[in-house]
């Protein structure tokens, strides 16, 4: 049997974009995946901090995960069972991180100059108080603390409808990545989930000799990077019960929306035979 790996976004996926809880039976099946010894990989726009709690709820604290997009990859230490020879890497704490993005504060700095030079309004998680984030986002003071942690990202929380394409455009000119996912928008230089997962999976064919086939499930244009690396990529419904048009090679679209969906997809992906 080839092994399988499980790469997930969490946001409008594993998690309801709008309310932030998962599905009722999320739990349970990602127990079972792991007692199936099928890895369950966190990909998201989502701050260590944050993907930090994710992992507490679902028991996945011995898994790699992405962060920011594809920020870093964080390894649990002696999670591969061989030396990890990748540029920008580092050992801290109990992990091994791969950094792929830039510092949040050259981003920061990158955008006032937008904002000055443009006269273009917009609120970035630095430009608000924690209690205005938690109110804006609808989340806990302490879910706001976490979101706020970021290290190569910004998410832009409040901009006009009307200023958001001369946005991205001032924003590109200036190398950075305008990445929109479900409520908000990132910001990012020289990284994306693909970059990130183009080098975890590398490490999990040495990991188990090529005898692994990848899984990708996302919602959104921001899974697209993530999705296209992946032997069988699937799509979740959104809110509104659509899919994302994403033109990807083989691509399932399942039914169910966030985490229903996830279900549905969690439970094909067992009964699946181990060809693509």
């Amino acid at each position: 049997m080839r092994h399988k790996v499980i790469f997930v976004d969490i946001d409008g996926t594993l998690i309801d974009i709008n309310t932030g809880e998962y599905g009722e039976n999320t739990k349970g099946l990602i127990y079972t995946l792991k007692e199936n010894n099928i890895p369950v990989i966190l990909c998201s726009a989502k701050t260590w901090a944050e993907q930090n709690k994710v992992r507490e709820d679902l028991e996945l604290s011995g898994e790699p995960f992405i962060i920011e997009n594809g920020g870093a990859i964080i390894i649990p230490k002696g999670y591969f069972h061989f030396s990890i020879d990748t540029p920008n890497s580092k050992e801290m704490r109990d992990c091994f991180i791969i950094e792929l993005g830039t510092s949040t504060g050259e981003i920061r700095s990158k955008l006032n100059n937008i904002r000055k030079k443009f006269k273009i309004e917009f609120k970035g998680v630095s430009d608000i108080s924690l209690e205005n984030l938690a109110k804006i986002a609808g989340m806990s003071i302490d879910y706001a603390h976490r979101m706020a942690q970021r290290e190569y990202s910004e998410t832009i929380i409040q901009i006009g409808k009307n200023d958001l394409a001369r946005f991205t455009h001032a924003a590109e000119e200036v190398g950075l990545n305008v990445i929109h996912g479900g409520r908000f928008f990132d910001v990012t230089i020289g990284n994306d989930k693909g970059k990130a997962v183009d080098i975890l999976t590398k490490l999990f064919k040495k990991k188990y000799h090529n005898d692994v086939i990848f899984f990708g499930l996302g919602d959104s244009e921001n899974d697209f990077s993530m999705l296209k690396h992946m032997d069988i990529p699937m799509l979740v419904q959104r809110p509104d019960r659509s899919w994302s048009n994403l033109v990807i090679k083989n691509i399932i679209k399942i039914q169910g929306i966030g985490p229903e969906g996830c279900k549905n997809a969690f439970n094909k992906i067992m009964e699946l035979s181990d060809s693509p």
